[in-house]
């Protein structure tokens, strides 16, 4: 069969031995026409394919090779359905054995894999070609990438439902804003109004059923600025807005509505024109919020706010030249927007604090002490007062000289249950005993509690200068008040203290995972180059023997080094692997391990890692049991289908039988087992290493973890602490779970779980 259309046949009849002149003639047409034919062929982007009158192919066909990288043998026949997209294979079968049936054209769409493995669809078209009497002599086909056309008609229906959608939630946006919102054109007409409009006007002035522009409304009502003058014409948002202005909020866009009824109501206006491409001003969006209430409380709260601060002024008496300004107060009192105040701006401004209540109190001494809720010590944390302060432990503290001492130490039961309750304490001069105070008696100093919730804090220590100073029942209210106004500014500077240090060590921990992190690239980057070397010279080596012109009793004599081969491959792709997974174990923190799973025999994942592994550790002997049985290497069990990646898979038993063959005695053998239990499947390894506590089995899959006091056999490496990570990564990634059960000096047995295959398809439990 030719690649090529042959000439029809001679009617009969006629002569089939044209002139000599006229078959040369002939036959340079001929040659003409299929170089053409040819050139056509090798210019076009399609797939050309030929194939004989039942559907196979029986020529080579170029194009079709150079895309799939397919060999000859490989295309003959039906070959080229492997090409095509398991998915897709029954469909197509069917197709074209239906065109095949009838000789009516043949046209599908498929997958076809690339040569880099790449699947991308093709609309295929195949016409019969015909003889004379009308049988069909072969079938001429071409296969069209329309991937790109697809991915833009899918881009195309997203586009349109993602503006559908987007102008969905507009409109939802636009009818659930609490602000009245009103859209009118140039000429001032309506053209849309919100729900929230439509109550506002229905409380202020309900437009009329005839058409009206927004001036013509503004014309019923009495429109006057913030400060209730008349507003002039020009001045209307409506007209500021058509005329190219940006309305914001801010007082000179407050109005005052004067109402028919006589009410008053104080409207914020904000919007902005509508302009066209030219950039001319098509319209106007404006935004109306009524601030009536808003500005009524303002008022009330500035008012109530003014008459709180005179009453303080009186109680307090401050003089005016006491009030700090804000240049001369500590940076962290004027602003926390730089940042949470370290340790020195803590206390700078306790002892601001203490001085402003020193100056607020008009007292001699004012000494804060801050209560330890660990151990219940005393901290002095601010003294202010005439005479100086060394710093070290004050002396009029009842108790002993201990720099911190205890509270309970330095006060009597009752004393401490007194400040607790919430009650100040007199301090005699004498003894410097203390007593539960009573307005209008004479004590040399007061100890108010600092309390939060109910929970005391620290301690003030007030001292006038006469050594017996006499407190008024309101001088003891305001000591409870600045004690209570002491407690949390303490308390709030306390907390953002601690939020400062929090967040400096959530920084240093974010900068040594980036380190890490960034350590990982590299190394898995180095590691990677050497790899790929020894992978492609392994390769090149079982490429260069199967070349090689040998006999029989040589190549049987070589079979060993193939195999030998085989398994450097093998073992070279899971160490590429192994160093790929260094790099995405920091992306399994972020649930960005991928694992690609398609239906494997998991015992025969098992049972090769375990022979590669027996074969590199030839002094250690690793049994393989299957249902409790141990498998001989000439039998053939039946497969335990799973949804895996195999060599995911297999990189998790590799790391299970390196850990045993790491860790355990040289002459202890080590158990593979794989049991099917309900609809899972259960692969434990078992060895006789030293064990593990109970407390670090649950430590051992976490990332960079080695159980420490745990020494590898031999000269083996201990690692990195990846491994288990890895490996309970992977089996989460297929819907399994991981496991040790293990008791110190008499081994461990790791395990993991998969659901198994069912009959459709899937696995379990996913």
């Amino acid at each position: 069969m030719s690649t090529f259309p042959e000439l029809p046949p001679v009617p009969s009849g006629e002569s089939l031995s044209p002139p000599a002149g006229e078959a040369a003639g002939i036959e340079e047409r001929l040659r003409r026409s299929e170089e053409r034919y040819r050139s056509l062929v090798a210019a076009t982007a399609q797939i050309v394919w030929v194939a004989n009158a039942q559907g196979l192919v029986e020529e080579d066909s170029p194009s079709w090779r150079a895309y799939t990288g397919q060999s000859v043998e490989e295309v003959l026949g039906l070959g080229w359905l492997d090409a095509v997209h398991p998915d897709d294979r029954p469909g197509t079968l069917h197709v074209w054995s239906q065109a095949l049936a009838c000789g009516g054209f043949y046209e599908i769409e498929y997958r076809i894999r690339r040569y880099d493995g790449v699947y991308r669809t093709f609309w295929v078209r195949g016409v019969p070609v015909r003889e004379a009497d009308g049988s069909i002599r072969e079938w001429v086909g071409t296969c069209t990438d329309i991937t790109d056309r697809k991915r833009l008609e899918d881009e195309l229906i997203q586009t349109a439902y993602e503006a559908t959608l987007r102008a969905n939630q507009l409109e939802a946006t636009f009818e659930a804003m609490t602000d009245a919102v009103f859209i009118f054109d140039s000429e001032g007409q309506i053209l849309s109004v919100n729900a929230a409009a439509r109550r506002f006007l229905s409380r202020v002035a309900p437009l009329p059923e005839k058409e009206m522009t927004v001036d013509d409304y503004l014309a019923r009502l009495d429109l006057r600025d913030a400060t209730g003058q008349p507003l002039a014409r020009d001045q209307w948002p409506s007209q500021r807005l058509l005329q190219g202005e940006v309305l914001a909020d801010a007082p000179f866009s407050d109005l005052l509505l004067c109402l028919p009824n006589g009410c008053q109501r104080r409207i914020s206006v904000s919007g902005s024109p509508v302009r066209d491409d030219r950039g001319s001003v098509i319209g106007a969006v404006a935004i109306a919020r009524d601030v009536t209430e808003r500005y009524l409380l303002e008022r009330r709260t500035h008012e109530a706010l003014e008459a709180l601060l005179a009453l303080a002024e009186a109680l307090v008496e401050i003089p005016r030249d006491l009030v700090a300004s804000p240049q001369s107060q500590p940076a962290s009192l004027r602003s926390t927007e730089a940042g949470p105040p370290c340790e020195q701006q803590q206390h700078e401004i306790t002892h601001h604090l203490a001085r402003l209540i020193c100056q607020v109190l008009t007292c001699h001494q004012v000494s804060i002490l801050r209560l330890s809720p660990e151990n219940e010590t005393l901290q002095l944390l601010a003294y202010a007062g005439d005479n100086d302060h060394d710093g070290r432990w004050p002396q009029w503290l009842p108790g002993d000289d201990a720099a911190e001492p205890q509270l309970t130490r330095c006060f009597p039961p009752e004393a401490v249950a007194a400040l607790r309750a919430d009650r100040l304490l007199g301090q005699s001069d004498a003894d410097c005993r203390t007593f539960p105070i009573q307005a209008g008696e004479r004590y040399a100093a007061v100890i108010a509690p600092m309390l939060i919730d109910q929970q005391l804090i620290g301690l003030i220590r007030i001292q006038h200068v006469e050594r017996e100073h006499e407190y008024s029942a309101e001088e003891v209210a305001l000591i409870r008040a600045v004690a209570r106004l002491a407690a949390l500014v303490t308390e709030h500077e306390r907390l953002l203290h601690e939020r400062a240090e929090a967040r400096a060590n959530e920084l240093a921990l974010r900068e040594s995972n980036r380190r890490m992190d960034e350590f990982l690239s590299i190394a898995s980057h180095e590691l990677r180059t050497p790899l790929t070397t020894i992978k492609g010279n392994v390769q090149l080596a079982r490429r260069h023997l199967q070349r090689l012109p040998l006999t029989a009793e040589q190549r049987e004599k070589l079979a060993i080094v193939q195999e030998l081969l085989e398994r450097a491959d093998r073992q070279t792709g899971l160490l590429t692997r192994l160093v790929r997974d260094l790099l995405e174990s920091s992306r399994a923190q972020a649930d960005r391990l991928v694992v690609q799973r398609r239906p494997e025999n998991l015992l025969a994942i098992v049972r090769q890692t375990v022979s590669d592994l027996q074969s590199t550790s030839t002094q250690r002997r690793i049994r393989l049991l299957v249902a409790g049985q141990e498998l001989v290497p000439e039998s053939e069990p039946e497969p335990v289908m799973v949804l895996a990646d195999a060599e995911s898979v297999g990189l998790v038993v590799t790391n299970y039988l390196t850990n045993a063959i790491k860790y355990s005695p040289r002459e202890s053998p080590i158990e593979v087992s794989v049991e099917c239990e309900d609809c899972q499947v259960r692969v434990a390894v078992r060895d006789q290493g030293p064990g593990l506590p109970p407390a670090e089995q649950r430590r051992i899959w976490e990332r960079f973890y080695r159980v420490p006091g745990i020494q590898a056999q031999g000269s083996a490496s201990p690692g990195l602490g990846l491994g288990l990570h890895i490996c309970k990564t992977i089996i989460e990634r297929h819907q399994g779970s991981v496991g040790v059960s293990s008791q110190p000096g008499v081994g461990s047995t790791f395990w993991f779980t998969l659901p198994l295959l069912t009959e459709a398809g899937e696995g379990v439990g996913q």
